[in-house]
């Protein structure tokens, strides 16, 4: 599976877990794939927005997303530009736990742990449909947020959060800088086209 590939399925589980959630706070994020280091970077989160500032393979990548706008920005601070997905409906829609539906599965918790100092409820997603692998998340109770994500498949891809400090978040991190020029997706209009 490619990096960006990866990327995405990161992004969709963390959006898929944290929609329902009011946390703000800011982290160092660490993304592995079979226990190699896929990115480095930085998270904000506030008013169910997620801002990931990373660096995968030297590169700098910027991704805002909204689930109540059901948008992802992408910014690319080298070209001054950036670029708006309109996300599937179904992806930031699914609110965490309380909104998973019967159908789709439910999450049971397996036991607590402590993980970078926060003690956090360690969850498990059983899914109706097991073609799309096995989701472990870890809630630090005080956040009620998700630190660390764990997805089995036939990869087993990592999202940790590290250095958490709970505090008010700037909300100009999750706009477009002033002076940025919209771009179009390779093979997509833009977004009101």
């Amino acid at each position: 599976m490619g990096k960006i590939s990866i990327f995405s399925l990161i992004v969709a589980l963390l959006c898929t877990i944290s929609s329902a959630m009011a946390a703000e706070f800011t982290a160092d994020m660490v993304q592995t794939m079979n226990g190699k280091q896929l990115a480095t970077g930085k998270v904000a989160i506030k008013d169910m927005k997620i801002r990931m500032d990373m660096n995968i393979e030297g590169q700098k990548q910027v991704s805002i997303m909204d689930p109540a706008t059901k948008k992802v920005i992408l910014l690319m601070p080298d070209m001054h530009a950036y670029m708006e997905m309109q996300t599937p409906p179904n992806q930031l829609d699914t609110a965490a736990l309380s909104q998973v539906t019967p159908d789709q599965g439910q999450w049971r918790t397996v036991g607590t742990e402590t993980i970078d100092g926060w003690v956090c409820e360690k969850r498990e997603m059983v899914s109706k449909d097991k073609s799309g692998g096995e989701v472990t998340a870890w809630f630090a109770t005080k956040l009620n947020y998700p630190i660390k994500i764990v997805h089995k498949d036939k990869d087993v891809s990592e999202v940790l959060y590290k250095n958490i400090k709970q505090s008010p978040v700037d909300a100009t991190l999750f706009a477009v800088p002033a002076g940025y020029q919209m771009m179009a997706m390779p093979g997509m209009p833009m977004m009101g086209q």
